[in-house]
């Protein structure tokens, strides 16, 4: 009996051996630190506005300002997204606002859309570049301005508010701008799940 008991517990033995010798192999690991960096978009708005020489309203003064947005890295070069911008403007007076018309308004390189009041600019802009100014400047016209509030119009601002997505992904500035604004069914229409 205990010759038996011998190559039995030799087997035994063995058998444990190469199941722990299995498990420790099939158990190794590595651990190993993956480091990705993002790019990121930073837009700023650009503008050539000279100081005014005050007109009376009533002779419909013209002014220059050219209105632009820049797609710049500061001081972080080679991180800069290319992005496709759009920007909105509004009057610090909405009586002031009635009566401006935009000059020199660069109808090739930008485009109003009226049901949400931006313009959107066509191209996508790389790390380091500027848009086509929007516009070469702006008339108030004062036919358009109530007479009550004419006299009480002196100063006034011209509010210019810009947004930006980054191009990656898109192949025009319109599904960029879908995705932003309605990004699940935008993106099931990418798919083509639409």
């Amino acid at each position: 009996m205990n010759r038996l008991k011998r190559p039995a517990f030799f087997l035994l033995t063995t058998g444990l051996l190469c199941a722990a010798g299995t498990a420790a192999y099939f158990s190794d690991f590595e651990k190993k630190i993956n480091s990705a960096a993002v790019g990121y978009v930073t837009t700023e708005i650009e503008e050539d506005f000279p100081d005014p020489t005050p007109t009376p309203m009533e002779n419909g003064p013209s002014y220059r300002k050219e209105i632009r947005i820049g797609n710049f890295s500061g001081s972080v070069k080679g991180f800069q997204a290319d992005c496709y911008v759009r920007m909105s403007l509004s009057y610090s007076n909405d009586d002031i606002g009635r009566g401006v018309k935009l000059t020199g308004l660069d109808t090739a390189n930008w485009v109003y859309n009226s049901q949400d009041g931006y313009y959107y600019y066509r191209k996508k802009i790389s790390e380091g570049e500027k848009t086509a100014p929007l516009c070469t400047g702006f008339q108030i016209d004062p036919q358009k301005i109530d007479d009550t509030y004419r006299d009480s119009i002196k100063d006034f601002e011209i509010n210019v508010y810009e947004e930006a997505v980054q191009a990656e992904g898109f192949s025009d500035y319109e599904s960029a701008w879908r995705y932003f604004s309605y990004p699940v069914s935008a993106q099931a229409e990418r798919r083509g799940n639409a």
